[in-house]
């Protein structure tokens, strides 16, 4: 769960806190009638004083939507989805009301909590491709503004003003057919001559004359000048011959010096550490019961509301089914990193699987050799619960009990992998998986559990808290890979080089 907004309180939100209080038997109504999508997409507010911190339980990074254009479009899809979901809840909770699965109360409730997501203090988050709603409640619901009213026109009786005009207009007409004088005909004149002066032709302007050329100077010969005579050379007197020297006799050199090779280092011999009476033994205790098969894209509340309504017989829509259970499963993750670091692990280590899937007891699987780490691999990836399929559960302490029994851990290193999602389901409310623990840490103290939380359950972690283990919290798939990675390292091969 992650904080997406801290909002100030005032005094008139006292009605808003109060319905925060409402807030788990909302969500706990429509997870169990509608999409998980219609729960998500109000954030879970947690009132601290005059402060309320917002909450959402998906996974991914939220982003707040602006007022950039690219975000309004965003806004006007996200707005037409919040729209179509809390008319799904209205027409819901008249259902609801009809066949008598609500009280009154909680009818009140779902009626306030639609008209508290259509205020005017929300702001929307995108998170995992999801919206999801801060600050519903808080503010008012925007009063719609009415259309404008066209007036309706008017019959108009101002066309009667224009009856007397017309009158007038016909008495002139008639006076002007029967008393006009006759008209007064003028003498013909004679046309006067207008002489229309012939346009002079433009004088025709003095071209200019061309420049004249400038003279350029000729070039200047270059007369050939002698060279001076060498001056005569003046002889100079003979050499006195010197007495010849006595010629030295040959050194003899001394022979070359044959270079010696540099000398080479011997190379390092690498041996493994590890003596057969001294190799650490290995189990694998594998979840694969019907709650891995959810989706690592649901959030852990989303889960647990879905497994309470299908451990209640409720009616599941195959379409609710396909929608949790689609990859990437925590199942199918779990089992391909498993398969994929059992190569990783030191081939002289024998590796033991115990599953969890079946109760009353987990089924043990036996240990496997150097030698047969391809049917382990094929093991693991055999593991699939299966609907309807009967005693199905999460039998954790029996298969631990089972584990730690094929390792030694009193004068050998052990070590127990434990990959699962949930707490015990078996043998619920009898044994604690924590006495457990304390138990094996005193009857065996070299063995350590190593254990990979998937979805973040916290059941079994005080395994790895008793035996000096440590805890690997994965909530997506490649959280699940690299954790179960970093669990496995104290089983990787060594070798040591002398």
């Amino acid at each position: 769960m992650q904080r997406l907004a801290r909002v100030n309180l005032d005094q008139q939100n006292s009605a808003a806190v109060e319905l925060f209080g409402h807030y788990n038997e909302i969500t706990a109504i429509l997870l169990r009638h509608l999409p998980p999508s219609t729960a998500s997409m109000l954030a879970r507010p947690e009132v601290h004083g005059e402060v309320v911190e917002w909450y959402s339980e998906l996974q991914g990074q939220p982003y707040l939507l602006g007022n950039s254009e690219r975000d309004q479009q965003a806004r006007k899809q996200a707005e037409t989805f919040i729209s179509h979901r809390l008319a799904t809840v209205d027409k819901l909770r008249a259902e609801l009301v009809q066949k008598g699965s609500i009280n009154a109360e909680q009818a009140t409730l779902l009626e306030r909590v639609v008209d508290a997501a259509q205020h005017d203090s929300i702001q929307i988050y995108i998170v995992n491709k999801q919206p999801v709603m801060t600050g519903w409640g808080l503010g008012e619901k925007p009063i719609p503004v009415p259309p404008p009213v066209v007036p309706a026109p008017s019959k108009s009786l101002g066309w009667l003003w224009l009856l007397p005009l017309l009158l007038l207009l016909l008495g002139g007409l008639a006076w002007w057919l029967f008393f006009r004088p006759e008209p007064v005909q003028s003498q013909p004149m004679e046309p006067v001559k207008v002489e229309i002066s012939k346009p002079e032709p433009p004088k025709e302007e003095p071209k200019p004359e061309p420049p004249k050329e400038e003279l350029k100077p000729e070039p200047q010969r270059l007369e050939f000048i002698p060279e001076p005579e060498e001056p005569s050379k003046v002889e100079e007197p003979p050499k006195v011959e010197e007495p010849p020297k006595v010629e030295e006799p040959p050194k003899v050199e001394d022979p070359p010096k044959v270079e010696e090779p540099p000398k080479q280092e011997k190379p390092k011999y690498c041996t493994k550490t590890i003596t057969p009476a001294q190799r650490p033994q290995m189990v694998i205790v594998f979840d694969d019961s019907l709650s891995m098969l959810a989706s690592l894209n649901e959030s852990s509340a989303v889960i647990n509301a879905f497994w309470d309504r299908w451990n209640n017989n409720e009616i599941i829509s195959e379409e609710e089914k396909v929608h949790m259970f689609r990859e990437p499963r925590r199942l199918t993750t779990a089992k391909k990193a498993a398969t994929d670091i059992i190569d990783k692990i030191d081939p002289n280590i024998d590796i033991g699987l115990v599953s969890l899937r079946r109760c009353p007891g987990a089924r043990n699987h036996g240990m496997f050799g150097p030698s047969k780490r391809k049917a382990l691999k094929a093991q693991i990836r055999g593991l699939f619960p299966k609907e309807g399929e009967e005693n199905i559960g999460t039998a954790l302490h029996s298969g631990l009990r089972q584990a730690a029994a094929m390792v030694d851990g009193v004068k050998r290193d052990a070590f127990i992998l434990v990959l699962s999602d949930g707490e015990e389901s078996c043998d619920k409310g009898n044994t604690n998986v924590c006495a457990i623990a304390q138990e094996l840490a005193k009857q065996k103290p070299k063995l350590k559990i190593n254990v990979v939380d998937i979805g973040g359950a916290k059941a079994a972690n005080c395994l790895a808290t008793e035996t000096k283990g440590k805890v690997f919290t994965a909530n997506s798939k490649a959280q699940v890979t690299n954790m179960i990675n970093q669990a496995i390292k104290p089983m990787v091969e060594k070798e040591e080089c002398k």
